[in-house]
């Protein structure tokens, strides 16, 4: 078991310091690569011959959705894979456990798991990787020496400098007052770096503010609705803060309506690309995204298990950070025509990572 993600993994499980934190900084995802074509894998081996499988945390957070739609895309245009997905509607180990036990009884070219939960599964997946079926772990820590190599995820401390980077335009260097950060996740690994990469930035760069949170926005069950309460208490309390920020997903929607509800502008930023966050700033409601990229993190770790299956290529071992990416008003309608359909994803994004498994060193650690 590779050294670096034993560390990982527990320093996940205690929650208590901020999470992959890659020595690579964060890289801007644009452009395209003259690497080779998404399909061609296992062109050699027979439809349907290599048995892939994807379990992730649950069905509802288009984060979630988008690491699926990476590893579909592989599969789309190689019909030797054969892929089954498995998640539940709502986050819960318990339940997301049988579906991954299920998956490995026939997907046994590899799987591909995503879980904010890792202790329950270290058995389970010591037994998998030991049967010879290797996984590979996407976006939030494996459990440790249960024989998975290789954790493809982001440097969210970066990730949350990158977004005060962005926000801090608009505040003065000598400024004084609140900046509040709220958080729908406040117990989930890659939130809590994110946070943490947050006060950094902000501690050296305006070291005369005040930093609010980070708030929990979760309420009792997580809806939408408690979210937005939550936002409106937080404004309520906090009117004249310098500006609003979460490393979450629902929290980047739950502003934009905030202000647009209220009639007020505020200074505001949050992370990934829910639908309704990137029309926060198309409208001017939220000043700038962090997308952590999580298409890229379903369709590399399919790529690889594929070409692993069919062709003997070795997985790589160690932290592979995918990079992340600043979505704001420069760039806005670029975004949201990516998103648009999972062909203008694959169009978009299929080169990155294509690029990416070509120069596998330059984003292992």
């Amino acid at each position: 078991m590779n050294s670096h993600i034993n560390s990982l993994s527990r320093r996940g499980r205690r929650v208590t310091v901020a999470l992959v934190a890659v020595a690579a900084s964060a890289l801007m995802l644009v452009g395209c690569s003259t690497s080779a074509p998404a399909g061609d894998t296992a062109k050699n081996a027979a439809p349907g011959s290599i048995k892939l499988g994807i379990a992730y945390w649950e069905t509802r957070t288009y984060a979630f959705q988008l690491m699926l739609k990476g590893a579909q895309a592989v599969a789309s245009v190689d019909p030797a894979i054969d892929l089954t997905s498995a998640a539940p509607d709502a986050g819960d180990p318990s339940k997301l456990l049988p579906l991954f036990q299920a998956m490995a009884q026939t997907q046994k070219a590899g799987i591909v798991l995503q879980t904010l939960a890792a202790d329950p599964f270290f058995r389970p997946v010591q037994q998998i990787t030991s049967s010879g079926t290797p996984v590979i772990a996407i976006d939030a820590p494996p459990p440790a020496d249960a024989g998975v190599d290789l954790f493809i995820t982001n440097d969210n401390v970066a990730l949350g400098k990158m977004l005060v980077d962005e926000i801090i335009k608009g505040i003065p260097v000598d400024a004084k007052g609140e900046i509040v950060i709220g958080t729908n996740g406040p117990a989930v690994p890659p939130l809590i770096a994110r946070v943490e990469g947050m006060k950094a930035a902000l501690a050296a760069q305006r070291p005369g503010v005040t930093v609010v949170g980070p708030v929990s926005t979760f309420g009792t069950s997580g809806s939408s609705q408690e979210n937005y309460s939550a936002w409106d208490g937080i404004w309520r309390q906090h009117p004249t803060a310098l500006a609003y920020l979460s490393p979450a997903a629902q929290d980047a929607v739950s502003l934009g309506l905030l202000q647009q509800r209220n009639k007020v502008k505020l200074l505001a930023g949050g992370m990934d690309l829910e639908p309704g966050a990137l029309e926060a700033v198309q409208n001017g409601y939220i000043t700038a995204l962090v997308s952590p990229e999580h298409w890229l993190k379903g369709y590399i770790a399919t790529k690889l298990l594929a070409a692993h299956a069919e062709k003997g290529t070795a997985i790589p071992k160690g932290i592979w950070n995918t990079g992340g990416l600043v979505v704001n008003a420069a760039n806005i309608a670029a975004i949201v025509e990516r998103q648009a359909n999972d062909g203008a994803l694959l169009k978009a994004l299929g080169p990155v990572g294509d690029d990416q498994i070509a120069n596998s060193t330059k984003y292992l650690k």
